[in-house]
Order: structure tokens, then C-alpha cells, then sequence
């Protein structure tokens, strides 16, 4: 079963690069997209053929990890999700003109072995295990302060730079995988009348929010870098998740727990790396940076 799970996470996670690949051109063709989406945006979204189809295709995926998640822990299923990094990149390659840098493919490789050595590591140790009753209700706290964090984010930070949208997008979708296993669990090993009702409210609003963040992350920059983000600050929060609050990695010796951290961290400095360094990140600073001296310059004629 591990092993299906796996080939679906994989097969999950090339339907996310070219749903990216569409929703992202969709939604960067829209007036003013960057400087965040309004409800506007979404009413003209709606009848976007392309942005439909990238919904439909990442829809797909959606179904496949969630079956990967009800037939393997969340630590084995999550981190698979960093291919689509690699597939991502490649689209852009070829359907964006996207130009190949060395700190691109440094920050590529750096994701992507960092997430693949801490899923060896994960499907050697994880397990899973049934929580009923009070004992899924700690997922469903920590899931309202990751929602209640967002809406904050959403209300009061209209502009918000695309590596926070990233960020907040992965731990609300790092809430959503955790609490999908769950019940997943739950429903085929204890039945429909041992479902906890909260957390599958809890996954349905994280998943509502974690969609808007990701869609103005498509707006504020590349879609590589929402790729980078979501498949590392994702699978991340989600094995932090699943090892301490499920305890998939209670039986896990504290040194493989510091080598699987460690793993975690490299593929973090790739995104951090990428943030900085993707050529469209560089070009739009570029363009931010013209577009301040101009407006300096008409000032200083004006006055």
C-alpha cells in the first residue's frame, strides 16, 4: 500500500505543475493581478477557460493524494509532492521561455534532494495510527490558529509578498493533508460514526483559504516559486504534524528525527534561495526599481 500511495503522490504532484502552469497564466493575464486579487478577479476567473482547466487538472491531483493519504502516513505521502518542483521548472522551460540560471538549478536540486532523503527516511519509521474522539481534537485547535492566522494575513495585509502568501498557503494545506489522513483513517478503519465532524470542517476551511493565498501567489510572482513553497513548507508542516501530533515517528530513534529535520532545513534554504534568485523574481525587482526612479525623477521636475 506504501508504495501505491507513493505513485499517486507522484503522479498528485505533475497534475499540481501543470495546474500551476494554467491557473498561474490565467491568472497573471488579469489588469492589476499583481498587486493582489479581489473578488472581481475571481467573478472574471470564473469563466477563464485556461484557469479552468489548471482547476481541473489540479482537482485530479487533489483526488489522488487523498486516496495516497488515507493508505500511507502523512510523513511518507506529503514530501513526495516536491517532484512537481521539477516538473515545474521544466514547463516553465518550455512554455514560459523561462531562462536556466545556476542558483535555479541549485535550488532546485536542493529541494528536491533535500525532500526525497527525508522521504527514505520517513517510510522507514512512520506509522500509522487511529485517533477517535478527543484525540483528533488537538489537530483541530492547531488547525484554527493556522486558519484564524491567515484570515489576519487576508484582512490586513492586502500586498502581501508573495513568499508570505507561499508560506501561509503551505501551512494551511499542511493542516489540510494532516487532517484528510485523519479522517480518512478514521472512516475506513472505525467507520462513518467515528468520523470527528471538526476536523473535516477544520480541512474544508483551511482548504478554502490555502486556495486564495495560492491564487494571489500566482499573481505576486512566478509559479515556480508557489511550486518551491508549497511542496517544502507543505510536506514540512505536515511531517511535523503527523510525527507530534498523530505520532507517526514515535518510534523513531532521536538521530534519524535530527537527520530528518536537517533534510527539512536544505530544502528550505533552496526555496529561500529561489525567493531570491528565480530570473521573473529578479526581472520584476528590476522593473520595481525603474518604475521608483521614474516617479522620483517626475517628481524632482515637477516640484
Amino acid at each position: 500500500m506504501t508504495l501505491v500511495a507513493i505513485a499517486l503522490a507522484v503522479l498528485a504532484a505533475v497534475a499540481l505543475a501543470y495546474g500551476a502552469l494554467y491557473q498561474h497564466e490565467a491568472v497573471a493575464g488579469q489588469n492589476n493581478s499583481h498587486n493582489g486579487l479581489s473578488w472581481a478577479h475571481f467573478k472574471e476567473l470564473l469563466s477563464n477557460r485556461k484557469w479552468l482547466i489548471g482547476l481541473i487538472v489540479t482537482g485530479l491531483g487533489t483526488v489522488g493524494n487523498i486516496v495516497a493519504l488515507a493508505l500511507a502516513p502523512v510523513m511518507v505521502v506529503q514530501p513526495v509532492g516536491a517532484f512537481s518542483l521539477i516538473v515545474s521548472v521544466l514547463l516553465g522551460v518550455r512554455h514560459r521561455g523561462l531562462k536556466v540560471n545556476r542558483r535555479l538549478v541549485q535550488a532546485v536540486v536542493w529541494c528536491t534532494v533535500g525532500v526525497t532523503i527525508f522521504v527514505a527516511l520517513s517510510a522507514t519509521t512512520a506509522r500509522t495510527e487511529v485517533h477517535l474522539g478527543s484525540d483528533a481534537l488537538p489537530l483541530v485547535w492547531i488547525t484554527t490558529v493556522v486558519v484564524a492566522a491567515g484570515l489576519s494575513i487576508m484582512l490586513f495585509f492586502r500586498s502581501a509578498p508573495q513568499l508570505v502568501l507561499i508560506m501561509a498557503a503551505g501551512l494551511l494545506f499542511a493542516c489540510v493533508a494532516t487532517n484528510t489522513h485523519l479522517v480518512s483513517v478514521q472512516l475506513l478503519r472505525a467507520g462513518l460514526d467515528q468520523v470527528t465532524w471538526l476536523n473535516v470542517i477544520g480541512l474544508i476551511a483551511a482548504t478554502a483559504l490555502g486556495s486564495w493565498f495560492v491564487q494571489n501567489a500566482y499573481a505576486a510572482g512566478p509559479p515556480e516559486m508557489v511550486i518551491a513553497g508549497l511542496t517544502v513548507v507543505d510536506p514540512i508542516g505536515a511531517v511535523i504534524l503527523g510525527s507530534v501530533v498523530l505520532g507517526e515517528a514515535s518510534a523513531a530513534p532521536v538521530w534519524l528525527i535530527v537527520v530528518i529535520a536537517a533534510t527539512g532545513l536544505v530544502a528550505c534554504l533552496g526555496v529561500v534561495v529561489l525567493s531570491r534568485y528565480h530570473p521573473d523574481v529578479k526581472d520584476r525587482e528590476h522593473q520595481r526599481r525603474v518604475a521608483r526612479r521614474t516617479d522620483q525623477l517626475t517628481d524632482t521636475e515637477e516640484s
